[in-house]
């Protein structure tokens, strides 16, 4: 969709655009951040440019956000760390460095607070700021300033606090023991402190007492869920508290290194003090920023379901995380906006005051007879127009003795969400031996036993209710028609999701509960060679080195080895190997792995199972995203991506001089490629040679990039882009190449060779 940038007279610009539903996406632009630019969900096709003082080069937060009031200071960049803020409001010059004030952006009203120059800010950062309640009555309204040393880790968070119209701040130290940075929340009119430590979430009230806080602290008792697939040592977190119509929810972005892996939603509840994982947003959407969180009503938006949209830093994208789909969506909302630009941030103006949960539940009542009428409707909707039936006839012949399942083409939620339990029989010989079937993408929603399997080559799905067993389980790696797949802490299994198959595997030393970078088989786990390697990264005596479990067919435990996790490159420089999200691939009786760099590691089965870091080849490319591995007609491939797939380089690995040589077409190939599994093949027709697909939609059809055209597609539509921006990418998910070959009792033995 086009864009227009709204021109307005100069009055205009120098006062925020009216309130929305949603809030407002404010880019600060400009030298310093002088500028900003409005976009708001609710107006997709609009910028709104503005230049208002009280927001031109300074920093602000709005806590809790549905009050409107935000709190700004003129300081130097203690917050956020974009590049362009270094330049920011010189201290010595600017008279007015470290005010702080009270501003409304609805109203415009201005409530001064005391300066905050009585902090060294050389030495210590602004982590987050809160206003208890609207300053109507200045007497029960208080301002949070919480700080501390750069190192958040490790050292204890400080408290400033005064009433709107004091003239001096009030200092508070929390000197606590934590894991990671604390942060000051109100809740129903109460203001918290709240912080991980040792695997548990602290809280801490803070009451008034007099001109003093006094603390009162409550023990939170929660398992923490199992962490996501393929996550080592490397993985971080940032967590966010979001209070929405008189629920807190606890979001935690995970990451390892800097890739956004998934998102986890959790609900504090008061009464019992637990956190409970959430399942499902119903109505409320929920807005996270680096300093502002907000919330809002998914009925009020016209959604039929909450989400969550976030940003990230240095990044003017928007991310949308639907929890029900397990998908993460990304857009460009200002594509012309003006540079230079730094990280965006929510501001919501109310329109009304928050209603309780009343309206909330009006809305969702009236959601569900609408969803039961599609429902209805979809259902009564069985048979297959004439046109349709030839182009799918092929495939439902080899699909018609492996089972009933539903078949849906550019099919809607609500018919999801309708289908039955169904079982696929046993095939026949004809399936048996079909080898034409390319790979499928299959993706499973959160804690959910019915799997979608999507067909690339006709555009089809096919979703099947699996065995409850799986509920809550991961898919690690899939090859042959198998997954790997774990589920709890250390029950590790193969599965066949066509003839439902399953294999059991030892379960896992103790303690590491799927702590892996990456994890790979070597061939069919019914042949009495397959084997499994999983590596990840530990630090032993301050030293980097990687950790590698093993386990062969007929084994009844993992082996477990410890190496090295540096070489010296062909400079004779010292590297460490930095393992990323790429499944190992098995080649000439050894495991290779792609570091995000392009460096190869080897785990040699036939070399005393050694693992070594190869010299050569060099680092291909630079400002590299994301990459994988894969074999294609008895070669290594690799592929490297930028952000947002902005670029794409495919290498092929000589052996012989050890360099990675360019390629620029695939021939009669095709790769699929993601975290999980990465499978080449030959592509069936014309069309989808030199071809790579990927975990993604846009629309009903999944994305891939064409070497011919050099832009992305997506299958079934006229879709053509330069990268992912209006395309949705699946969290849990794996390509799989159908298998519906039955394996014995004793292939279903691992122990048995």
């Amino acid at each position: 969709m086009d864009e227009m940038l709204a021109v307005e007279s100069e009055a205009e610009r120098s006062r925020p655009p009216g309130p929305r539903v949603s809030p407002w996406f404010v880019f600060p632009y400009g030298k310093c951040g002088k500028d900003q630019a409005f976009y708001n969900l609710c107006d997709p096709n609009r910028t709104y440019l503005r230049s208002i003082p009280e927001m031109s080069c300074k920093w602000y937060w709005q806590s809790p956000s549905h009050q409107g009031w935000l709190i700004i200071v003129s300081g130097d960049d203690s917050e956020r760390d974009d590049s362009e803020r270094d330049e920011a409001n010189d201290q010595d010059s600017d008279p007015k460095c470290w005010d702080c004030f009270l501003w409304n952006p609805v109203s415009l009203e201005t409530i001064q607070l005391p300066s905050l120059d009585i902090i060294d800010w050389d030495q210590y950062v602004i982590r987050h700021c809160l206003l208890s309640s609207p300053p109507s009555n200045p007497d029960d309204s208080m301002v949070f300033i919480l700080y501390n040393e750069d190192d958040y880790d490790t050292t204890p968070d400080h408290l400033l606090f005064c009433n709107p119209g004091d003239k001096q701040w009030r200092t508070l130290e929390l000197s606590i023991e934590k894991d990671s940075a604390g942060q000051v929340i109100c809740f129903k009119g109460r203001v918290y402190y709240m912080y991980p430590n040792n695997e548990q979430l602290m809280i801490k009230e803070l009451v008034r007492d007099d001109q003093s806080l006094s603390i009162k602290t409550f023990n939170v008792n929660f398992e923490i869920p199992p962490p996501p697939p393929l996550i080592g040592p490397g993985f971080n977190y940032r967590t966010y508290y979001v209070e929405s119509f008189d629920e807190l929810f606890i979001v935690e972005k995970h990451y390892y290194s800097k890739e956004l892996v998934t998102l986890q939603i959790l609900r504090m509840n008061f009464s019992l003090m637990t956190l409970e994982e959430v399942k499902s947003l119903g109505d409320h959407v929920l807005f996270l920023g680096l300093s502002t969180i907000a919330s809002c009503s998914a009925a009020d938006l016209g959604y039929t379901n909450g989400c969550v949209y976030f940003m990230e830093s240095y990044d003017k994208s928007l991310y949308t995380f639907d929890l029900e789909d397990a998908s993460i969506s990304v857009t460009l909302p200002c594509p012309n906006l003006p540079t230079p630009w730094i990280t965006p941030e929510w501001v919501i103006m109310p329109m009304t005051v928050r209603v309780p949960d009343g309206r909330r539940s009006e809305h969702l009542q009236k959601r569900r007879r609408m969803e039961n009428v599609i429902i209805e409707t979809e259902e009564n909707k069985t048979s297959i127009n004439d046109n349709e039936k030839e182009g799918k006839k092929n495939n439902e012949e080899e699909l018609e003795q492996a089972g009933t399942c539903c078949i849906l083409n550019a099919g809607c939620k609500a018919c999801r969400s309708a289908i039955p339990a169904v079982k696929w029989k046993t095939a026949s010989i004809k399936i048996t031996q079909t080898t034409s079937l390319s790979p499928w993408l299959v993706f499973l929603k959160k804690d959910d036993a019915i799997y979608n399997f999507v067909d690339p080559v006709r555009s089809e799905k096919y979703i099947v209710n699996l065995s409850e067993f799986l509920l809550g389980a991961k898919i690690h790696f899939s090859k042959g028609g198998w997954l790997l797949m774990s589920k709890c802490y250390e029950t590790f299994f193969f599965f066949n999701p066509f003839t439902r198959a399953m294999i059991k595997l030892p379960d896992l030393p103790d303690g590491w509960n799927f702590m892996f970078s990456a994890i790979s088989f070597s061939s069919l786990p019914t042949s009495s060679d397959c084997s499994i390697f999983a590596i990840t990264e530990c630090v032993e005596c301050c030293k980097h080195k990687v950790h590698i479990f093993f386990i062969a067919r007929g084994d009844s435990f993992w082996k477990e080895y410890t190496f090295k996790n540096t070489r010296f490159s062909s400079e004779k420089k010292c590297m460490e190997f930095k393992l990323c999200l790429n499944n190992p691939v098995f080649y000439a009786e050894a495991f290779y792995c792609l570091d995000c760099n392009g460096s190869l590691g080897v785990f040699d089965l036939e070399d005393n199972f050694r693992w070594k870091i190869l010299a050569k080849p060099k680092q291909p490319c630079r400002s590299i995203d994301r990459c994988f591995l894969v074999e294609c007609e008895g070669k290594l491939l690799s592929v490297f991506l930028g952000h947002l797939g902005k670029w794409i380089r495919i290498f092929r690995l000589d052996f012989t001089r050890r360099v990675w040589v360019e390629v620029k077409c695939l021939g009669k190939h095709m790769l699929f490629v993601s975290h999980s599994s990465c499978i080449s093949a030959v592509a069936p027709d014309s069309g989808m040679e030199n071809k790579i697909y990927f975990p993604r939609f846009h629309g009903e059809g999944i994305v891939f990039y064409s070497l011919d055209t050099c832009r992305y597609h997506s299958v079934g539509s006229r879709h053509s882009a330069l990268d992912f921006y209006n395309s949705r990418e699946q969290i849990h998910c794996s390509w799989i190449q159908p298998n519906w070959s039955q394996p014995t009792d004793k292939e279903l033995d691992w122990l048995r060779l």
